[in-house]
């Protein structure tokens, strides 16, 4: 008589591996992580590039990445994975399903210095100390491992900006750093696993911390120029991306990624309220369209929309900091939303990659 196990087994390895990797890619990150210890092949399925493209497809999942101090644990991470089910009551509390909810706890070996996040690429999250030549930190909650990128200083150079970000052909990720000598602005990148900064020609001026990543660039806004300026991961050069001209000269600007789209925002001209602008087709300046709007709140107008949700209100952090809000375009009031046992965070949209970080 055959086994009840060998039976379930081999029906189980009749199942084609395109239908396994269709249906897995549907679920939220916590059964993904489970789904890879079932056997090899669901293993070699869930960590194949294919599955990431698929994922990105047709996840209905909206994962944010919380970074702070969450009840008595030390600083660490949380991963929140929204779908069109999860809503804010009453009180203010976000609801997520069991598998939800994941905490990833990090001990990095670099002592007496605060991190902060500068920006997620392709699952692996960027961290940095305030101090200017502190050290990057690489890491990928999800498989626990982590990078650290050290800089030395460089005599009358300043760094005026940073990013990671990733080059699709090479599969390699980099990180960008702008550095500023006698008000001239120059760009080195260093490739993970290198150890080399390497010049890549003159940069264009940026704030601090370069957050939006989107077809293989990062993203900011250059007040001097009043335009976004990209840097290409894979040209490893800058281009233009113009705004749209009913924003030139309007106040707090800020590039982020909505909805998958290359979003700009910003105060109108009256200082009533902050126009939230979508590219619809990317590099096309004249596909920009103002999406919608949204009045002054406790904070003031810096605010930067992260998701639409299915009851229709907008949710939205506080320049990505510390505070999560929903916003109702009917009313135009704003609510304060809760995580339970998180107090004191950072906050971004999470693209998750399960392979190694490289």
């Amino acid at each position: 008589m055959v086994k009840r196990e060998e039976m379930n087994q081999s029906l189980f390895d009749e199942v084609p591996s395109s239908i396994i990797c269709d249906i897995v890619s549907r679920l939220p990150t916590k059964a993904c992580l489970n789904c890879k210890l079932v056997c090899k092949e669901w293993h070699r399925i869930i960590m194949s590039s294919e599955f990431i493209e698929l994922r990105r497809l047709c996840n209905p999942y909206f994962t944010l990445m919380f970074y702070g101090k969450f009840c008595n644990w030390t600083t660490s991470f949380l991963l929140l994975d929204l779908d069109k089910a999860s809503n804010v009551d009453e009180m203010g509390n976000v609801s997520v399903g069991v598998d939800g909810m994941i905490r990833f706890k990090f001990e990095f070996n670099i002592p007496n210095r605060k991190l902060h996040l500068v920006n997620e690429c392709n699952g692996v999250i960027c961290l940095k100390a305030q101090e200017m030549w502190s050290p990057f930190v690489m890491c990928n909650p999800l498989t626990g491992q982590y990078v650290i990128v050290k800089q030395s200083r460089k005599p009358f150079h300043s760094v005026q900006g940073y990013g990671l970000g990733y080059c699709p052909v090479s599969c390699q990720f980099k990180v960008l750093r702008i550095l500023m000598i006698h008000c001239k602005y120059v760009a080195e990148i260093q490739t993970l696993g290198t150890n080399v900064w390497r010049t890549v020609g003159d940069a264009q001026i940026c704030k601090e911390r370069i957050g939006a990543f989107l077809h293989g660039s990062l993203h900011w806004y250059s007040s001097k120029d009043h335009d976004i300026w990209s840097f290409h991961f894979g040209k490893e050069e800058f281009l233009r991306v113009s705004v749209p001209d009913d924003t030139k000269g309007n106040n707090s600007p800020d590039v982020s990624i909505f909805n998958s789209y290359l979003c700009f925002s910003c105060i109108s001209k009256d200082g009533c309220q902050r126009d939230i602008w979508l590219m619809k087709e990317y590099g096309v300046k004249d596909s920009w369209v103002k999406q919608f709007v949204m009045e002054r709140g406790e904070f003031g107008l810096l605010y930067v929309p992260l998701l639409r949700m299915s009851s229709g209100e907008i949710l939205v952090s506080f320049r990505g900091r510390c505070n999560l809000l929903t916003y109702d375009q009917k009313s135009d009031t704003y609510r304060r939303v809760r995580v339970h046992g998180v107090s004191s965070f950072d906050v971004l949209a999470y693209d998750m990659k399960l392979s190694d970080l490289q």
